[in-house]
């Protein structure tokens, strides 16, 4: 009996074969996420360095190993734009106290050589007193980190292009990188952010010719100092060019290494983002 050609006809489906290639094509996409981020993961709206998270989304995109720490990395044509975010008391100390550290390799590597700090170490048992002279503890919890956290007005640099490495002020219109960190005292919560120009990082640009770049950031909270540690300040000078890296800095010749204490390497966690970098 031939079909009523009144009626519609159901289009054919994917045959057993054609569904066993798409199944196959997702696993492949799949088994490649964690490697590269999307390449469309680009920041809509610039993001000012202010401490207040109101550019992202909020909990941020990864996590360290522990949970401790969130954090996120995005671009536009002009920046890199990174955010990290803590609750847990003891990480919040070490971000106070001896701050983050952030690598950055063009080539999507592990590299260190290119490398941002803040806020720069400070004693391992500051003298810290409230506005009446009494002595601040890590008991009094709030007061104590609003006082390291007034204490963080330094960042120290290395391996950037158009940049002398060295120590900075927060907010010294010489040095185009911005940082900020606030302490959110009602639910604990400090938040990190940072914006780096892309063309102060070497070989970050995109051009013409190379309209995508695989790259990665490292984010790592630095351990304490150790007891007995020289110079807890890294980077070597004062206000913005301060080259003099001795052995708590960056040492070697314009490139960034790991800090090292006592000549003794501090031992770092670091969380490293790769992803690409795609000219929109």
């Amino acid at each position: 009996m031939l079909p009523d050609p009144g009626i519609p006809r159901k289009r054919p489906g994917l045959s057993q074969y054609k569904w066993a290639m798409v199944i196959a094509s997702g696993l492949s996409l799949a088994s490649c996420s964690h490697k590269l981020a999307p390449a469309g993961h680009y920041q809509s709206a610039p993001v000012v360095a202010d401490g207040v998270p109101n550019e992202w989304t909020l909990p941020l995109r990864f996590s360290n190993a522990n949970y401790t720490l969130q954090y996120n990395i995005t671009y536009d044509s002009k920046n890199l734009y990174v955010c990290v975010i803590s609750r847990d008391n003891q990480t919040v100390t070490h971000m106070l106290r001896s701050g983050i550290t952030l690598y950055f390799d063009p080539n999507g590597e592990t590299s260190k050589d290119i490398a941002l700090h803040y806020p720069l170490r400070k004693q391992p048992d500051p003298n810290i007193t409230n506005r009446n002279g009494e002595p601040l503890t890590p008991s009094s919890d709030s007061g104590w980190k609003s006082e390291l956290l007034r204490q963080s007005d330094d960042f120290g640099t290395a391996g950037f292009t158009d940049l002398e490495n060295g120590q900075y002020a927060v907010g010294d219109p010489k040095c185009p990188i911005q940082v900020a960190a606030k302490l959110n005292n009602h639910d604990s919560m400090l938040v990190y952010e940072a914006v780096i120009p892309l063309h102060n990082i070497p070989g970050a640009d995109l051009s013409k010719r190379n309209p995508k770049k695989t790259f990665s950031v490292g984010v790592v909270v630095n351990p304490p100092e150790p007891p007995g540690a020289g110079n807890p300040r890294p980077y070597g000078g004062g206000n913005g060019h301060g080259l003099g890296l001795g052995v708590n800095g960056f040492n070697g010749a314009g490139r960034g290494r790991r800090p090292s204490y006592n000549n003794q390497p501090a031992k770092e966690e670091v969380n490293w983002y790769p992803f690409r970098l795609v000219r929109q």
